[in-house]
């Protein structure tokens, strides 16, 4: 399906994201991945592009943008914008320091990306450029202890919808996962507090296919959202969630 296509995906190192870098290499196509420790990501063979970047730093930023230049002679098929974490803290005791970490790294890292590459994907060899954003079910709903993830996936959906009004000739569409069985997931259980994991675990009852989703099933998604089947959607979030939102609004 993806045979020759040219990839980057930032967080591919884990989760959503490696398995991604997976489903796209067996597809066929050249991965460049972006991400920190890659201990995880030797299977992948040579169709795998390590690239080391802290995506909070700007400067590095542009210094990875210039590597994808190179490396794939001005060229590039899919973006997938995947990096992500959240900060656990109340809207009372948010801090500076909390709220920059954040956004510079679901926000403003997301829109750095895609102004350097705008112009590689614009010359895609398949005709059939996308970007893709990892927002988050989160987004369509308040949390009393991970306020700041909410606001900055929010702002990531709105960000998508701006992304296909101005980048002409590129698909942009955004997926939101809900409780997906990912390292940072499991991370974010166990520095909570208890009342919060027991809010959390509360919500995920309520998931009505009675299960968490597996980052295969988010990467599935964004296969379809990247491939020739996909071109006249443009601008949608799409929701996998196993039906969360059904019951949480």
């Amino acid at each position: 399906m993806f045979q020759d296509y040219k990839v980057v995906i930032t967080g591919a190192t884990s989760g959503i994201g490696l398995a991604t870098a997976r489903l796209f290499i067996r597809e066929g196509a050249t991965v460049i991945g972006i991400g920190r420790n890659f201990s995880k990501t030797k299977e992948l063979g040579d169709q795998f592009i390590p690239y080391t970047c802290d995506v909070r730093n700007a400067d590095e930023i542009v210094k990875t943008c210039e590597f994808i230049k190179d490396t794939f002679d001005n060229e590039l098929d899919i973006f997938v914008n995947n990096a992500g974490f959240g900060e656990n803290t109340t809207i009372r005791d948010v801090t500076v320091d909390q709220f920059d970490r954040c956004f510079s790294l679901l926000l403003r890292a997301p829109m750095l990306f895609a102004k350097e590459l705008y112009p590689l994907l614009l010359n895609a060899p398949k005709n059939n450029a996308t970007i893709i954003n990892t927002a988050s079910a989160a987004s369509r709903t308040v949390s009393s202890e991970n306020p700041l993830y909410n606001l900055a996936k929010n702002a990531v959906v709105l960000y998508t919808k701006q992304q296909a009004q101005g980048f002409i000739g590129v698909r942009c569409n955004s997926v939101s996962p809900g409780f997906i069985q990912t390292p940072i997931f499991q991370r974010e259980g166990v520095n909570m507090e208890e009342n919060a994991v027991l809010a959390m675990y509360d919500q995920m009852a309520k998931v009505t296919c009675g299960r968490t989703g597996k980052p295969e099933e988010v990467a599935d998604l964004i296969a379809f959202l990247a491939s020739t089947d996909a071109q006249y959607i443009n601008g949608a979030d799409v929701l996998i969630d196993g039906g969360l939102m059904t019951v949480s609004n």
